[in-house]
């Protein structure tokens, strides 16, 4: 019997970390996971929740501590759940020291401090995982999951709705703008490539540095800023090839990402040791120091015939291999199991 699951979040309207929230928690509620979801009222995402047939409950997290833990606390007796994920290190204070085992989300540039009250933390990347090893945490407390990425196929959009020709190469990226990911790279490999257009999805703090470096180097009307996007299948139906790119390593999610919509990776960067990208079998890997052999890679792989194809069809098969929304979910009901002790 699978347990209860309260899944508590702050977050804001739009991000990496709430967008994995979300699908997981809804995929969950389709496989008859019973949870109780705390959320700060954005109202999108709650009427989101309620459509699918969940009853969140909003919650102002910034009150008095006492009064939050108060309310949380008769929700838990009520509920009764086996365990609490902590999606946000703002959320962890509120919940440990209830008597339900906590399993904190934690990533790279989020203070570990705020977790140390955690049973257990849940992680994405071989990277984030070695980091927590070394810091202290015991292996059987440091869980290595892939997220749940977005695999709802949908028709491709209309380049010329976003100023982009029909014949044109085009390259796609996704994810927030942030100095770790290194999306700025891409942008001066683009100087390089005149015939090749660029859309990119996703926001963050590294926008307007990204935008300003486009029309420094005069490609701003070959780049297409998107933002953040519910359409993703759509934006990557009409891609040509998705680059991934990281400063410290390239993130696995954008490749599953890509192969779940059947198009080839590029990742620009290092990878992680435990990656599922495999160099030139499933992904072609190109270095980030070096400008000139991440141009030629892309010119490359564009014109050759049949890459594009190899890069597809090994993508494809890396994703059917534990990737698949049901596989993705037995691996998390059994990881909530073990926290609850319930295995």
């Amino acid at each position: 019997m699978d347990p209860r699951v309260l899944q508590a979040i702050t977050g804001d309207a739009i991000g990496g970390t709430e967008r994995f929230f979300e699908r997981l928690v809804l995929a969950l509620h389709r496989d008859g996971i019973q949870q109780l979801v705390m959320l700060r009222d954005v109202p999108d995402r709650v009427a989101r929740l309620r459509e699918a047939g969940l009853h969140p409950v909003t919650m102002k997290y910034e009150g008095l501590e006492f009064l939050v833990r108060r309310r949380i606390k008769g929700y838990l007796r009520s509920f009764q759940p086996g365990l609490a994920v902590a999606w946000t290190p703002d959320t962890v204070p509120h919940l440990t020291g209830m008597g339900v085992p906590v399993l904190g989300r934690w990533g790279v540039g989020k203070p570990l401090e705020a977790y140390r009250h955690c049973q257990h933390l849940l992680v994405h990347s071989g990277a984030e995982q070695d980091t927590l090893l070394a810091r202290g945490w015991p292996r059987e407390r440091v869980h290595l999951l892939p997220p749940l990425v977005d695999q709802t196929p949908l028709p491709p959009v209309a380049r010329k709705t976003l100023f982009t020709p029909e014949q044109a190469p085009l390259l796609f990226t996704a994810g927030q703008m942030t100095d770790r990911r290194d999306i700025a790279t891409i942008l001066r490999v683009m100087q390089r490539l005149p015939e090749v257009y660029l859309w990119i999805a996703g926001d963050g703090p590294e926008r307007d540095t990204l935008e300003h470096i486009a029309y420094e180097l005069g490609i701003k009307p070959r780049v297409r800023f998107l933002g953040w996007r519910e359409d993703l299948g759509a934006l990557y139906a009409a891609s040509d090839v998705v680059v991934c790119t990281g400063r410290d390593s390239v993130p696995d999610h954008a490749a599953l990402e890509a192969w779940a919509h059947g198009k080839p990776v590029v990742a620009v960067g290092r990878l992680d040791p435990q990656t599922v990208m495999r160099p030139n079998e499933n992904t072609l890997l190109l270095p980030a120091d070096d400008l000139v052999t991440v141009t030629q890679g892309l010119k490359w792989l564009l014109m050759e015939p049949g890459a594009l194809d190899i890069l597809i069809q090994a993508g494809q098969e890396t994703f059917g291999h534990g990737h698949m929304v049901s596989q993705v979910l037995a691996r998390y009901r059994g990881l909530f199991s073990q926290v609850a002790n319930l295995d």
